[in-house]
């Protein structure tokens, strides 16, 4: 089996060490005593570092967007989550500075998918808005005059969700070029996207928060899985139906630019 290395330092790393004793950093490959990796993902993100891998995923400008993950951010218009001793602390700061507390205690799991549903219902109400605005903005007009701007306006349109529809295509395709199995030593990791999962002993597969070396492309078998490898198929998984079912939920293209946190509610406790 290959040995292991601090992706920043250099340093040698065991399966044991959640850190790298020399820099810090975090080891994608430790182990809790169970001898399962440490970030597991099913479906909805449970911990706060699934949140923050599936943020990454998606592209989210977080910060910008006004969600905090991990931090306790005290300045106004804010929605955040972090850790406070052995409880989990899900927060708003509305528009005068105030705090209100959706959830305080000591399940990480909970905790999450609170920030994760009002994450989801502040993407759904902003990108669901536009559809309602031109559903609405035709509608209030007459019936002759939505017939006599027929070609006028429709055509264009068509021709504009078309080219972009084309457009999303290619750059999915293009995010997940790399996707594939990657081989060390004897682990065996899947990419997809910007994700990294690893197999174990008990063919369960695990994500894990990086590949253990920078130059991943050099550790490449393949996008096809082999029996001959050992272990379980990564798109026959569990995990993998997770996946397909939490992309479905979202845009996954999506393009946070015209993210505008002045459209949230900020008086609201949440």
């Amino acid at each position: 089996m290959a040995k292991l290395r601090c992706e920043y330092c250099g340093r040698a790393l065991g399966a044991g060490d959640k850190t790298c004793p020399d820099c810090g950093a975090p080891n994608p490959h430790y182990r809790p005593e169970s001898g399962k990796p440490a970030v597991a993902r099913r479906g909805k993100p449970k911990t706060i570092d699934e949140l923050k891998a599936f943020c990454a995923e998606k592209g989210m400008p977080l910060e910008r967007m006004r969600f905090f993950i991990g931090e306790d951010y005290r300045q106004p218009k804010a929605f955040g989550i972090y850790r406070d001793g052995s409880d989990y602390v899900v927060y708003k700061n509305k528009a005068d500075g105030s705090r209100s507390i959706r959830y305080r205690g000591p399940d990480e799991a909970f905790a999450v998918s609170e920030l994760y549903d009002k994450l989801k219902s502040e993407h759904d109400r902003r990108y669901g808005k536009k559809a309602q605005t031109r559903s609405s903005s035709s509608g209030s007009r007459g019936g002759s005059g939505v017939l006599r701007d027929l070609g006028r306006i429709l055509l264009p349109r068509f021709m504009i969700l078309f080219i972009i529809l084309v457009l999303a295509l290619t750059f999915s395709r293009v995010g997940h070029r790399k996707d594939g199995y990657y081989r060390v030593g004897e682990e065996l990791y899947y990419r997809y996207g910007t994700s990294w999962f690893m197999d174990t002993a008990e063919d369960i597969w695990y994500q894990v928060a990086g590949f253990p070396y920078s130059e991943y492309r050099d550790y490449y078998v393949g996008k096809q899985y082999d029996d001959s490898w050992g272990y379980s198929s990564f798109t026959d998984s569990e995990i993998w139906d997770d996946i397909q079912s939490s992309d479905s939920d979202w845009d996954y293209d999506t393009d946070y630019g015209d993210w505008d946190f002045g459209d949230t509610d900020w008086d609201s406790d949440w």
